[in-house]
């Protein structure tokens, strides 16, 4: 933490190429490490110029599976969702991935 009337130092985010982003325990923990990293310089350094192009990551899925929840389910998933910032079918997906590999 800063001490009252000195900017908090933050770390550069970008160090090393291809650098891990570490697991996290808890939100909190996560939440210190982002609030601690300096994107700005990262990215003024790039010198991309950067264009929104909408669903550009997005890619088609090969298979739909329908899934029937009932009004508490569905809530839960929507606000697990809505804190992550991602679909609920992202949580989804990280759900089935995470089942496939702790058998």
């Amino acid at each position: 933490m800063a001490k009252d009337g000195e900017a908090m130092m933050k770390k550069s985010a970008f160090k090393k190429p291809g650098t891990r982003v570490p697991k996290f325990k808890t939100h909190a923990e996560e939440e210190k490490y982002w609030l601690s990293h300096d994107f700005d310089e990262a990215m003024e350094a790039s010198g991309d110029q950067v264009v929104y192009e909408p669903q550009a990551t997005r890619r088609a899925r090969a298979h739909v599976y329908r899934v029937r929840l009932d009004d508490e389910e569905m809530a839960k998933l929507q606000a697990l969702a809505k804190r992550r910032g991602v679909t609920a079918s992202v949580i989804l997906r990280e759900l089935v991935r995470a089942a496939r590999a702790h058998p």
